[in-house]
């Protein structure tokens, strides 16, 4: 069997490694996305175990120290990207590009667990989109090329 490399959570609070017997990890991840709901399934958080640490034995309290979540519902999510960065971590929102005359991006409000995050239009992504973010940062902890990254003030 493959080493786990990978863990997500669910809601903030529910924790599990990314492995299933019958299913790739682009799959439990596709799946996993596509149950938000806003309401009771609203965050979904992808992120790498440390290092020769196995699931059971990661301090949840300093980890994870970089991710990929995902916000909302599967109709229309908010992604964001934590990193390292100068000073201390950096935290980006994910969009698509848009086209420099394509003038101001209307904010859309995204619902998730009685909370809202205001986002510009060209940051509210699909189940499947937000999938494909998640499945290259599993990869290789990128995140897509054609994407941009909006840093978030924190």
């Amino acid at each position: 069997m493959k080493k786990v490399t990978h863990a997500l959570t669910m809601n903030g609070r529910i924790h599990g490694e990314v492995k299933d017997p019958d299913l790739s990890p682009r799959e439990v991840i596709e799946q996993r996305l596509a149950l938000l709901d806003g309401v009771d399934r609203y965050s979904l958080s992808l992120w790498r175990l440390p290092t020769d640490v196995p699931f059971d034995r990661v301090d949840l309290a300093a980890w994870p120290q970089q991710y990929v979540q995902a916000a909302g519902s599967a109709d229309g999510m908010t992604v964001e990207v934590r990193r390292p960065g100068e000073p201390g971590r950096r935290h980006f929102v994910v969009g698509r590009a848009v086209a420099d005359n394509s003038g101001p991006a209307a904010e859309v409000v995204i619902p998730w667990d009685g909370c809202e995050a205001r986002v510009y239009s060209y940051e509210v992504l699909s189940a499947a989109e937000a999938a494909e973010v998640f499945v290259q940062y599993y990869d290789n902890g990128q995140v897509p090329d054609t994407l941009r990254l909006r840093p978030l003030p924190l």
